[in-house]
């Protein structure tokens, strides 16, 4: 057989063939966490597992901002502390509205159950990823499950179009709470607060905030002392007292 026509079948051949670099990468990702977690459940600690659902054109600050927060609190207490990943589609890369590409860790179908779902926005949070049934549909399981669901910015359209926030007090970003209390009329909008926390659901204005829903949720599940910890570790001002918020009793 000539060599160029070998060449040529070696070629299709691997066009075809599937690539599993990509979830090779992820299950060792997986592996790596799960393997972390039974470490310290079997000394006796406590790990919640915190998901972050990403979709194309995530932005970055409402991704990473939550992300670092609660990923800090294993500094605190290497025994009892929060354990974040990332949730994808596919369980592939996203591509950030910014241009960068985050790793996922799970897909929708490999994600475990999480004890904390984050929501954060997109540049389809008012619009595509309202009619991704798959995106939906993964946040409405996970939010069933969590303990406490946290929305950035206009990550609380998604958690809205679920039905989850409909008789419930929320925020969002400030220039989209119209929008957000036009779409979802049973959701009480509020446009006086940075964050509003209403039973387990904390929503959020996200930008240069995003930082604040994980800063709220440390400190209400740890407290003063260890938020306070957290915040110094990330050079971040965190004051609840100053933060404009809104705990529905």
């Amino acid at each position: 057989m000539p060599r160029l026509l070998v060449l040529a079948l070696a070629a299709a051949v691997a066009a075809c063939a599937p690539d599993t670099r990509q979830a090779d990468a992820g299950s060792a990702a997986d592996d790596a966490i799960e393997a972390r977690i039974a470490e310290v459940e079997a000394a006796g600690g406590t790990v919640r597992r915190a998901a972050f659902v990403v979709t194309e054109g995530v932005f970055n600050s409402e991704l990473m901002a939550p992300y670092d927060v609660l990923h800090h609190t294993r500094f605190r207490d290497s025994l009892d502390y929060v354990e974040p990943f990332v949730v994808s589609p596919d369980g592939g890369p996203v591509t950030t509205f910014e241009g960068l590409t985050v790793e996922a860790h799970y897909s929708y179908a490999t994600a475990p159950t999480a004890d904390i779902l984050v929501i954060p926005s997109t540049d389809g949070s008012l619009d595509r990823d309202l009619s991704d049934s798959a995106y939906l549909g993964y946040i409405s399981q996970a939010t069933a499950a969590a303990d406490w669901v946290l929305t950035v910015c206009d990550g609380a359209f998604p958690l809205a179009a679920t039905g989850a926030l409909d008789g419930r007090v929320a925020t969002t970003f400030p220039a989209d709470r119209a929008a957000l209390a036009a779409r979802f009329p049973e959701v009480d909008v509020r446009d006086d607060v940075r964050l509003v926390v209403d039973g387990k659901y904390v929503t959020s204005v996200g930008g240069g905030m995003s930082y604040e829903p994980a800063f709220w949720l440390v400190e209400h599940l740890w407290g003063a002392d260890r938020v306070a910890g957290n915040a110094e570790g990330l050079v971040w001002p965190w004051d609840l007292s100053t933060l404009p918020h809104l705990v529905v009793e």
